[in-house]
């Protein structure tokens, strides 16, 4: 019986005109082969799944080649030195994983080693996979090889996370960025391959396979192997959601109301619901991720900021958690007391509790029973004497001007924790006031990024007190001087590309 060969390895690209969806790097890698410009390092970097080590596979057998024509870049796949590296057997093409070869003996060993002259080709390929897990002695070592390298030797870096990368590496190789893969480019390329396999498939299942790879052309061609084997006929877009372990988004749809209504009992039933369907947790938290970008677009559509920005700190607080469901040893568990925590803030809450009537409606809302409309209470207390008022609008411009910057400074994942933040100077202290407490904890947590930024704005010997207001809902919060200097609307028209067209005062 012959070995089975899964999809993707069956399937990956062999020629450039392959490559699906990477054409500014195919045409300029075809370009350097082609006028035998081939540099001496290259770094691939892009999200997994997105055709880098196929690229870099790619390029190492077009040089090598022996039968490629004189004015193609394609590599013949026939001659002695293509078949060796499609089999994965070719001496001159050397792989290395740094995410478990990281250290500074195996870049020791392939210094010694690089001065070897090629077995068969003109030259010696070195890919080293997820470069970005190299350790700093790791990187100094290859950093002099990468100087001055043998006129044989081509380094291929691929790397998911090229942040990680030392400047001194990066600034001595050719980067090309891959991008993520459209679901229409998804679509096209595994309706190719069921029709190569002779399977029949749904568009309706294609799409929801597309959408589930999260532009990662690798994972969506996975997804579609599981499926064959498992299918007795056609596969349905049901048949798709129930083998994979994805859940129905109505029902995401319904969770993620629940959340947002500040009702944890039944969010917590709701998703056993979806648990005892088969659907995968780490699927439930990627679906009511995708509902609550949508709704946050809306919002701001609406040009609804208290929606928008209660929705963006359960965005945020779904996005650490789909970080964080893979490594946790229950991660059912840690599913349900997050969903639990943001639908309690999201009833003690003013905002949420203002902006649940406008959320999008469920197309076929469940009968639930009433809940109890509260009696008009009497006023709250006064702010405990370690929480003073909120500074009025001419103490805080000067604040927010240079606060805009630092945030600015920061990357995606630790602005976002601090963009509900209020600053205030106070001597040599900076006062970041909160209204919730989820984002309070939070920016205290990244502290350590936000430091050097802040040093950099107001001195050396500054300190950050961070601070949770009491009994917010009596007043308003400060407002910055124009819209478009609130720190949060900066970061959406940054995020999404936009532009403020219309301002709108309504009442929070």
């Amino acid at each position: 019986m012959p070995e089975y060969q899964s999809l993707y390895r069956k399937y990956r690209s062999q020629t450039f005109g392959d490559l699906v969806g990477q054409d500014a790097a195919s045409r300029a890698l075809q370009g350097a082969i082609v006028s035998s410009r081939v540099a001496h390092a290259y770094l691939f970097s892009g999200s997994r799944g997105t055709g880098k080590t196929s690229a870099a596979r790619l390029l190492a057998k077009a040089i090598n080649c022996t039968g490629r024509l004189r004015d193609s870049a394609e590599p013949c796949n026939r001659c002695q030195s293509c078949l060796e590296m499609t089999a994965g057997s070719a001496l001159d093409l050397i792989e290395i994983d740094a995410a478990s070869n990281r250290g500074i003996d195996e870049i020791r060993d392939l210094r010694e080693k690089v001065n070897l002259a090629p077995a068969l080709g003109p030259f010696k390929v070195y890919i080293i996979d997820e470069a970005h897990m190299l350790t700093e002695p790791a990187f100094n070592a290859l950093l002099k090889t990468l100087e001055e390298p043998p006129a044989h030797v081509v380094f291929i870096l691929c790397t998911t996370d090229a942040q990680k990368i030392p400047l001194t590496v990066i600034g001595r190789c050719q980067q090309f960025v891959f991008r993520r893969h459209s679901e229409e480019q998804i679509v096209s390329r595994l309706t190719h391959i069921a029709r190569e396999e002779k399977v029949q498939v749904d568009p309706e299942a294609m799409a929801l396979i597309a959408r589930t790879a999260q532009g990662s052309m690798r994972d969506a061609v996975g997804l579609l192997d599981q499926l064959v084997p498992l299918a007795t006929g056609p596969i349905s877009l049901d048949g798709a959601r129930s083998l994979l372990g994805i859940a129905d988004p109505r029902l995401l749809d319904s969770l993620l109301d629940h959340v947002l209504a500040g009702q944890a009992a039944e969010a917590l039933a709701e998703l056993n619901r979806v648990y005892a369907a088969g659907a995968e947790l780490r699927q439930v938290v990627r679906g009511m991720m995708e509902g609550c970008r949508d709704r946050l677009v809306a919002a701001l559509s609406r040009h609804d900021n208290v929606t928008a920005r209660r929705l963006s700190g359960v965005l945020d607080a779904l996005l650490h958690l789909d970080g964080e469901v893979r490594r946790h040893a229950e991660p059912r568990f840690l599913v349900e007391a997050t969903l639990a925590r943001l639908a309690v803030e999201a009833e003690t809450g003013t905002a949420i509790d203002q902006v649940a009537p406008t959320l999008t409606p469920r197309a076929t809302p469940a009968p639930s029973a009433p809940r109890a409309t509260p009696a008009p209470s009497a006023p709250r207390s006064a702010p405990a004497p370690s929480a003073p008022p909120p500074p009025s609008r001419e103490e805080q411009a000067a604040p927010v001007a240079g606060w805009s910057e630092v945030l600015e400074k920061l990357n995606r994942t630790v602005r976002a924790a601090y963009l509900d933040a209020q600053p205030e100077v106070d001597g040599a202290t900076l006062v970041l006031w909160f209204r919730y407490g989820f984002h309070h904890k939070k920016a205290q947590e990244q502290s350590a990024q936000l430091m050097p930024h802040v040093r950099e704005w107001l001195g050396d010997g500054v300190k950050v007190d961070y601070r949770l207001r009491e009994n917010e809902s009596a007043k308003p919060a400060a407002r910055p001087a124009s819209p478009e200097d609130d720190p949060f609307v900066r970061e959406i028209v940054r995020r999404f590309d936009g532009r403020v067209t219309r301002v709108k005062e309504v009442s929070e």
